[in-house]
């Protein structure tokens, strides 16, 4: 792998702000749960909702008293730890960063959990590296989207072992929840089958499908293109999706180990 040089990282992407999606978690090797503010004398757990180079949003479940109590320390400096378990790391690290409390308020909608604003007094540089990389992965993964774009696996007992599929999905269209089966899979569209019980799919609605696999449970938004019965009663349509990094990571790692698997003598299976 190509080391990036620091200064380069820290100014391209000073303004890159990561949404801490289990995705983006489970990449950075964030501990959510291990996640401590301190303010003044006070130690909150907390967990990581937003990250960039210049600070982090948190969150908290707080009464309306104690946001009220912790808002009067606005502008005061404060301490935040985090404990990170990337991929390839052998075991938990911890990373302080000096900052200074921003805002101390309620969620709209959900008063009870409390929106922290932290700025960064500066960023540590382990964590300015992690970001980086982060945010140069996600711009990998959207330009592997643009080159799968076209490109399907058939789902069957062979590809959903390699992917690692657990044969279950959903889909979520207006007031129609169904299961679906999987009758092909891309990065930018899916083609599958609905039992026939399923309210007949439109053309042009719009679809969130929830895909499990052993590696990521997550949804992809997309939009139904064609939907037909067949004699049977069971519906077959197409979806096109929108850029998902759990599913083109997922779809990376399929075409890596097909090649590798393509290259193994049989003699040596």
């Amino acid at each position: 792998m190509v080391k990036t040089d620091k200064v380069n990282v820290s100014e391209t992407y000073a303004e890159s702000v990561v949404s801490l999606s289990p995705f983006a978690l489970k990449k950075l090797g964030i501990i959510s749960n291990q996640t401590l503010l301190k303010v003044d004398t006070y130690n909150l757990v907390c967990i990581p909702y937003r990250l960039s180079m210049k600070g982090a949003v948190l969150l908290g479940s707080f009464s309306r008293d104690e946001i009220v109590f912790f808002q009067r320390f606005k502008g005061s400096l404060a301490g935040l730890n985090l404990v990170l378990q990337p991929g390839d790391s052998p075991a938990p690290r911890k990373v302080f960063c000096r900052c200074s409390l921003a805002q101390f308020a309620p969620m709209k909608g959900r008063e009870s959990v409390g929106l922290i604003s932290v700025e960064f007094r500066p960023c540590p540089p382990d964590l300015e590296n992690l970001i980086g990389g982060y945010v140069m992965l996600m711009d990998r993964l959207r330009a592997d989207y643009r080159d799968l774009s076209g490109k399907t696996v058939p789902v069957n007992p062979e590809t959903a072992k390699i992917l690692g599929f657990n044969n279950y999905a959903t889909l979520n269209s207006g007031s129609i929840v169904t299961k679906l089966a999987l009758f092909t899979l891309g990065a930018d569209r899916l083609v599958f089958l609905a039992p026939m019980q399923t309210p007949d799919l439109q053309p042009g609605q719009t679809a969130t499908l929830r895909l499990f696999f052993q590696k990521y449970q997550f949804n992809v938004a997309g939009r139904i293109t064609e939907s037909i019965r067949l004699p049977t009663g069971v519906q077959k349509g197409t979806v096109e999706l929108e850029f998902s990094p759990e599913l083109v990571d997922l779809l990376e790692m399929y075409y890596l180990e097909a090649k590798l698997g393509a290259r193994i003598p049989k003699s040596a299976v």
